[in-house]
């Protein structure tokens, strides 16, 4: 994610909805992929005011393109919820922002019946502050033809950390949620009626029984080689995980050499390279990743905190990582950056 400027000149984030410098308010365009100042005709998107969770441009008025994916929202009676509410969508609109940048189709469902959509869901353990819920009361995060599931409980840092740890995870976010689960549905999009061959030649067989797979997982844990072929143990589940796993890391890499490239820096005097920008080959990314990587790791441990990267990326991460690059690159070839 790269910084922008207001057009006095100041820095201003992707979450700004007002220069703090001259006061101008502020709202993401995303046909123009940028923040700017609202002209004088325009508004921002409805939720700007209630819920107060969105500093997008309205589309004619009303919603903005990223709450308009909205299929279902938790109940916001409750002021808490809405600062989780408002943590989701911030993470939403950073994949969104990921995905116009690379110029990945998206299709709502006012476009088509099976478009993308979010279902932004609560269940008893949020309000109650346990992980203990009945089966059938739990909200599963996950992804189901073109809805995408989260649980409101994951914006809740004490509650997702418990869950982190009860799952014996290295990592958990909102936003590599949201990443992770992209990947199931550009699966659908790109993969199944494209090189299904390529992705069966490096990721296995997706029609292996997902159920039982998920099953064998949760009660004997991966492989003890697991981390000789995948990004992280959850993605030796079964195929269709490995590919959201390596799709999420694609985009975490994506997104955080971006953010170093805006910032200027580099290694040996070379800057980084701007995965945005056309062109970029993927072994220059991933080659760039694997020192500035455990160079985060560095600098999170000299601040007391955990590692921002513990995973690794043996080679045949690396191939399923370069069939991700080529799958982008071939989707994005002569589309326009945004809806």
């Amino acid at each position: 994610m790269r910084r922008f400027r207001c057009t006095c000149g100041n820095t201003v984030y992707f979450e700004n909805d007002r220069c703090l410098e001259c006061g101008r308010s502020l709202a993401f365009d995303p046909a123009k992929m940028a923040m700017r100042p609202l002209a004088a005709h325009e508004s921002y998107c409805a939720s700007h005011a209630s819920p107060g969770t969105c500093n997008w441009l309205s589309t004619n008025g009303g919603y903005c393109f990223a709450c308009r994916l909205n299929e279902v929202v938790p109940d916001l009676g409750v002021p808490r919820r809405v600062e989780l509410f408002a943590e989701v969508e911030r993470a939403k609109r950073r994949l969104l922002f990921t995905v116009f940048a690379l110029r990945l189709p998206v299709e709502g469902r006012s476009t088509r019946p099976d478009g993308l959509a979010f279902r932004i869901l609560a269940d008893a353990r949020l309000d109650g502050g346990t992980l203990d819920a009945a089966a059938d009361e739990a909200v599963l995060t996950g992804h189901a033809e073109g809805s995408i599931t989260i649980n409101l409980l994951e914006a809740d840092p004490y509650l997702r950390e418990r869950m982190r740890a009860r799952m014996n995870e290295p990592y958990r976010t909102l936003l590599g949620h949201f990443r992770h689960e992209s990947g199931h549905y550009y699966w659908r999009e790109l993969v199944a009626p494209g090189d299904i061959a390529g992705f069966r030649a490096l990721f296995g067989d997706e029609r292996l029984p997902y159920r039982e797979s998920m099953e064998v997982y949760y009660r004997d844990g991966p492989r003890a080689d697991w981390s000789e072929r995948h990004v992280a143990a959850y993605a030796a589940s079964h195929p269709w995980e490995d590919f959201a796993e390596c799709w999420a890391h694609y985009l975490h890499i994506c997104d955080t050499l971006e953010t170093a490239a805006d910032a200027g820096l580099g290694f040996d005097g070379k800057p980084f390279p701007d995965p945005a920008r056309e062109g970029v080959a993927v072994d220059d990314l991933v080659r760039v990743w694997q020192r500035f990587g455990p160079a985060l790791n560095d600098l999170n441990r000299s601040m007391g905190l955990p590692d921002a990267y513990p995973f690794a990326l043996p080679p045949p991460v690396q191939d399923k990582l370069r069939f991700v690059h080529e799958l982008i690159r071939r989707a994005g070839a002569g589309a326009p950056p945004c809806p």
